[in-house]
């Protein structure tokens, strides 16, 4: 297992336009996650798309008392149009913000029991990238 993510790491524009709209202690807002930790197999696999640029839509607003996230409805890779789909289990999702404390992996609870939920058209744009748990696990 490696030691780190894949990720759609969302431009600064996109970042700016997400991030007002958290309501909680921690901000994030920044990324897709789209394989935590993956195997060998799926490193390698995934690998050869890091730099290409990527184009998500949103189409929810989920939260829970405790994060807050836009669900992804379609990810693109810009220069092929080719449908780009998370690996892990769950959906896709921006975290746009959550309590102090709370787990990443907590996250999907709030697709599956959400206490709020409102339609949010949105599109962000970002770059695919390996993203390290520290500075050894940098490839």
């Amino acid at each position: 297992m490696n030691s780190g993510y894949y990720a759609v790491v969302l431009d600064k524009k996109s970042q700016d336009a997400v991030k007002p709209n958290a309501t909680m202690d921690v901000v994030n807002g920044d990324h897709i996650t789209i394989a935590y930790k993956p195997n060998d197999i799926i490193f390698k696999k995934l690998y050869k798309l890091i730099g290409q640029k990527v184009n998500a839509y949103f189409n929810e607003f989920r939260g829970n008392e405790n994060i807050e996230a836009f669900w992804i409805k379609d990810m693109y890779l810009t220069e092929t149009e080719k449908r780009f789909k998370r690996i892990d289990p769950g959906s896709p999702h921006i975290t746009i913000s959550h309590k102090e404390g709370m787990k990443p992996g907590e996250a999907n609870t709030m697709f599956t029991n959400p206490t709020h939920k409102e339609n949010r058209l949105g599109y962000v744009e970002g770059i695919f990238k390996w993203v390290p748990f520290s500075k050894k696990d940098k490839i």
